[in-house]
């Protein structure tokens, strides 16, 4: 598979590599002679999270979403991907156990209040402009829940990307899955630049 010795190339474990092999290859099977469509591929990866555990729902929604342009065939958008480092090479086992009001519950519950300065930026930035009160918490409580679940991952693009494969998997509506992604869209960049001081220490250590 393709994607498989791509993933490998950049640096990915033989275990990460056969772990997505063993999650991709029920999606593989049934995809064969589908026709190219977005709706058919959403449908095959929409069954095979069905038969996921809870704790590996995260990683095959994220591998599947990375072999999408392998199945399209689709060269140019694969190379823009690898140009910007798109595909992720560890596997983040995230548990997904319920709605977004769950995961909210569950970080109200654990006090989890550790947010990077991005956060507090982004948003004062909505407020100065203008944006509507209540669009602002809106947007406050879906970054704030992006936020727990990247908790202690690498701070990395790559573990952006995996939590923003969870949150969706937290939104039941699909229409709510394309606002979520034109946010988190818009907030990387401020979480990109403005990281927290143990990042920032770090990085001047380095």
């Amino acid at each position: 598979m393709a994607y498989l010795r791509l993933i490998e190339r950049q640096g990915a474990s033989a275990q990460v590599v056969a772990e997505r092999r063993r999650l991709l290859t029920p999606l593989v099977r049934v995809l064969e002679g589908k026709p190219q469509q977005l709706e058919v591929f959403r449908e095959a990866v929409e069954m095979l999270l069905a038969d996921c555990e809870p704790d590996e729902r995260v990683i095959t929604l994220t591998s599947a979403r990375e072999y999408y342009y392998f199945w399209l065939g689709d060269v140019k958008k694969l190379a823009a991907m690898t140009s910007r480092a798109g595909f992720s090479t560890r596997n983040v086992h995230i548990e997904v156990t319920g709605s977004l009001d769950d995961l909210c519950q569950r970080l109200q519950q654990q006090g989890f209040a550790d947010f990077p300065p991005s956060l507090g930026i982004y948003l004062g930035e909505l407020f100065e402009n203008g944006v509507d009160e209540s669009v602002i918490a809106e947007r406050e409580i879906l970054l704030k829940a992006m936020l727990f679940l990247l908790h202690g991952q690498p701070y990395k693009p790559e573990s952006y990307r995996v939590a923003v494969d969870a949150m969706l998997l937290h939104l039941a509506e699909r229409g709510n899955h394309t606002a979520f992604l034109d946010l988190a869209r818009e907030f990387f960049y401020y979480w990109l630049s403005f990281p927290p001081a143990t990042e920032r220490h770090a990085a001047d250590a380095g």
